[in-house]
């Protein structure tokens, strides 16, 4: 029994310890099982602000949405977009909804819905 102690001592001292070199932090853990939780820490920040435009401006059910140059280019960010606005459809082709980054030229000839950090949601019908 007292070995079993000393174990467990000997392991959380080890994870504390580990935790505190890597600069983990704590409220993280606390809202493990939050919605979302965690979510600004592991993706990039473009993903996030889509995230926020598109809960703040939902596109009708069915309607496809399609990334800017500037974001399709970037393969991570295509795939991140792809995960993190899931079950949004997404389209290779233009389509109506555009999310855009706000320095991209097609940002000009399109209606601005609403800016989030460098990430626009766009009409360009």
């Amino acid at each position: 029994m007292i070995t079993a102690l000393l174990i467990a001592l000997l392991i959380a001292g080890t994870l504390a310890n580990a935790a505190r070199k890597s600069d983990f932090d704590v409220a993280l853990l606390r809202d493990a099982f939050v919605a979302d939780a965690g979510i600004n820490a592991s993706l990039p920040q473009e993903v996030v602000d889509a995230r926020t435009l598109l809960q703040t401006y939902p596109l009708e059910e069915g309607s496809l949405l399609s990334l800017g140059q500037g974001l399709r280019d970037d393969t991570l960010l295509q795939q991140r977009m792809w995960e993190a606005l899931f079950p949004q459809r997404f389209s290779d082709a233009d389509a109506r909804m555009r999310i855009l980054r706000a320095a991209d030229p097609v940002a000009a000839t399109c209606t601005l819905i609403e800016r989030s950090g460098d990430v626009i949601l766009a009409d360009c019908a």
